[in-house]
């Protein structure tokens, strides 16, 4: 059986998403897709707009045959942290290929700027860009733009980036896995719906506002009456709908508690610290505080580990995930599944089978409760998680919603 994974957040899943899974599977000649997914929050420290088994049901419909958790630990983290977690969980079950969108579908080119960043006279051509008070981001590409151009040129475009980030996860993991990059036709940040595959920013933002024909126009049928029925039941994770839970732990926490944060440098947290104190809305937070050294999504990342008690510990002694958390799987892939519980990292799909010990779990329990607090769900949902059998959406109750019944 040969298999190819992808690496998705699904914040919606969009036209754009069943172009890539049909794309993915038709570049790799496989027999399977395997989609390793962000699950509550989402890598910009953003909570997800519906739950886990909404979108994994949403992904199954349109082309997934299985459909793996990437855990908050992974998920909330910059590029090379989320790509390295998602690479490892495909790799480690054992998936032939990796598939991504990306604006240039050049491997050998993508494959030159992974180059480019691990050349040993990269970090001497960055020093002097830090001595001018660059923060390191910046730093990079100033120094890329002089030694490597036309890579610098390729990491100007967000999804290149995560690309380029998905190509050194493999290189570090060892592994020998086929790449396909596919041809990405949607502006990742756009913020309208427009022409061709909308992206899931623009979605949100129609959804949001009410305008559910433009949100109608940019998803698979399916995934758009899901979600829809979703916001009637009061289910959808709002913007704001966690600002207070998040002010209030920001206010309570200590100059210790912040030291502990993950990737605390150049004084970010003392910075977010300032203006929690001030602050009446998480946006209103990320927007007083972010500045070119500090930028809003690594400040959004930072705020979301405060909430869900994530910190430098915790992630230093978990690097790699431990476990693959089933979320779904299509009708007819039991062999699949088989195939995959043989691979290097175990098959799980509970959170009995996780392991109360498990520090990784431990984070997920806390991002899965404070999600389905912010949507208007019953507690205990990490707990009640049943895997999606089957491409139709879980029952539109609280109680099977969240897994402990699903339709065949």
């Amino acid at each position: 059986m040969r298999i190819v994974g992808v690496i998705a957040e699904y914040n919606p899943f969009h036209l754009g998403h069943a172009h890539q899974l049909r794309q993915a599977r038709e570049a790799a000649h496989a027999d399977a897709v395997v989609a390793v997914m962000s699950g509550c929050f989402v890598q910009r420290g953003d909570a997800a707009i519906v739950s886990p088994a909404v979108r994994a049901a949403m992904a199954l419909q349109n082309g997934a045959d299985a459909v793996i958790l990437l855990p908050a630990l992974w998920s909330v983290r910059d590029a090379e942290h989320f790509a390295l977690g998602g690479v490892h969980l495909l790799t480690g079950l054992g998936c032939d290929a990796l598939s991504f969108g990306a604006e240039t579908a050049d491997l050998p080119l993508l494959q030159a700027a992974v180059d480019a960043l691990e050349s040993p006279d990269l970090p001497a051509a960055i020093q002097p860009h830090l001595s001018a008070g660059l923060p390191y981001p910046a730093a990079l590409s100033a120094a890329m733009a002089e030694v490597a151009p036309d890579a610098a040129r390729v990491l100007q475009s967000p999804n290149n980036t995560l690309g380029v980030c998905y190509l050194r996860a493999l290189r570090r993991l060892g592994a020998s896995t086929g790449v396909y990059p596919i041809a990405r036709a949607s502006d990742y940040h756009a913020s309208a719906i427009g022409d061709g595959f909308s992206s899931a920013t623009a979605i949100r933002s129609a959804i949001l506002r009410g305008d559910w024909s433009s949100a109608y126009s940019a998803m698979p049928g399916k995934a758009s009456e899901w979600l829809e029925e979703e916001a009637l039941a009061n289910h959808l994770h709002r913007p704001e709908s966690l600002d207070s839970v998040l002010l209030a732990r920001l206010r309570l926490m200590d100059a210790a508690d912040y030291a502990a944060l993950p990737d605390i440098s150049e004084g970010i947290e003392r910075r977010l610290r300032r203006f929690a104190d001030t602050a009446r809305t998480r946006e209103s937070l990320l927007q007083a505080a972010k500045t070119r050294r500090y930028p809003y999504a690594r400040l959004s990342r930072l705020a979301t580990h405060a909430l869900l008690g994530v910190t430098q510990a915790v992630v230093d002694s978990n690097p790699l995930p431990s476990a693959a958390f089933l979320l779904g799987f299509r009708r007819g892939c039991e062999p699949l599944l088989s195939h995959l519980a043989q691979g290097a990292i175990p098959l799980v799909s509970s959170a009995a089978q996780c392991g109360k010990g498990a520090a990784w779990a431990q984070v997920e329990r806390r991002a899965w409760e404070l999600w389905a607090l912010g949507a208007g769900y019953d507690g205990d949902m990490w707990q009640r998680h049943g895997v999606v059998r089957g491409e139709c959406k879980p029952s539109a109750s609280s109680s099977t919603i969240l897994g402990a019944n699903h339709h065949e």
